[in-house]
C-alpha cells in the first residue's frame, strides 16, 4: 500500500499575510487541499498524513472533514525543522505503513505536480532506494564562498534543481533519520539529501517547470493563472 506526507507546514512564509503561505484562499481553496486533493484522486493510495502546526491544526481538519476521504486521514504536528516535521509524519504512519510500503513526502506548497510524479516514483522503488522528481539547470550556475566574489564554475549538465513528491519505502526512510542528532536533522534541506548521506539509491525521475513553489506574491499569481 502506498502512504503520503503532505507537509502542510510550521508557520512558513507569509508573503505580506498574516496567513501562511501553504493556507492561503486560491480559487477559494486554501492552497494546501490542491496537493491534499490530487494525491485523493490517485488510486492506490492508503493513508495520507497532513504534518501541521497546532495553531493551524483545527483549520486543516476542518478542510479534510468536508473532504469525506475514504482512506484514513492522519495528522501529525510540525517539528522544529523540515525534517523533524517528515520524522513525524512517518511516526505517526507506524500502525499502517509495512516495512516495504511506498511512502511519498510532499511540499504542499507544490500544488501543480503531476500524477507522474506518483507512478515513475513507484517504478523507480523496483530498482532503486528512492526517488527525487528533478529538472535541469538551464543558466550557467557559479559558486561563491564569501557572496562577493567568484569561487568556482560548476557544471551545468551535471546540475539538477529538486522537486516533490520525492519516494522511499517506509522502513529504510524510517531507519535513515535513527543515527542522527537533532541538530544534524536541523541541517537536512530535502529527504532525498537525508537518503543520499544514508547510503540509500535516489533514482532522478523526471520533474516539471509546471511544478514550481510558491513562494512569492508572483508566484501565488501565476498560479491562479494556471489553474
Amino acid at each position: 500500500m502506498n502512504h503520503v506526507i503532505i507537509l502542510a507546514g510550521g508557520v512558513g512564509s507569509r508573503m505580506k499575510s498574516d496567513i501562511p503561505k501553504q493556507f492561503l484562499l486560491v480559487k477559494g481553496l486554501p492552497l494546501f487541499m490542491y496537493s491534499f486533493r490530487k494525491f485523493v484522486s490517485f488510486s492506490g493510495i492508503g493513508s495520507i498524513v497532513l504534518v501541521v502546526s497546532e495553531d493551524w491544526l483545527s483549520f486543516v481538519q476542518e478542510q479534510v472533514k468536508q473532504e469525506k476521504v475514504d482512506i484514513p486521514v492522519l495528522f501529525a504536528l510540525a517539528g522544529k525543522s523540515r525534517q523533524h516535521s517528515v520524522r513525524n509524519g512517518l511516526t505517526a504512519l507506524a500502525d499502517f505503513a509495512e516495512e516495504q510500503d511506498p511512502v511519498f513526502v510532499h511540499d504542499s506548497v507544490r500544488p501543480l505536480f503531476p500524477l507522474s510524479n506518483i507512478t515513475d516514483g513507484l517504478a523507480a522503488l523496483e530498482t532503486h532506494d528512492a526517488a527525487l522528481p528533478v529538472i535541469s539547470v538551464k543558466d550557467a550556475t557559479y559558486q561563491s564562498c564569501d557572496g562577493n566574489t567568484l569561487s568556482a564554475i560548476l557544471p551545468r549538465s551535471e546540475l539538477y534543481s529538486g522537486q516533490s513528491p520525492e519516494c522511499f519505502r517506509y522502513g529504510d526512510f524510517v531507519r535513515a533519520h535513527e543515527p542522527l542528532t537533532d541538530i544534524e536533522l536541523a541541517g537536512i534541506r530535502g529527504c532525498s539529501e537525508l537518503a543520499f548521506r544514508a547510503g540509500l539509491r535516489v533514482k532522478l525521475i523526471p520533474g516539471t517547470e509546471q511544478n514550481f513553489k510558491i513562494t512569492t506574491p508572483e508566484d501565488l499569481q501565476a498560479l491562479t493563472l494556471i489553474l
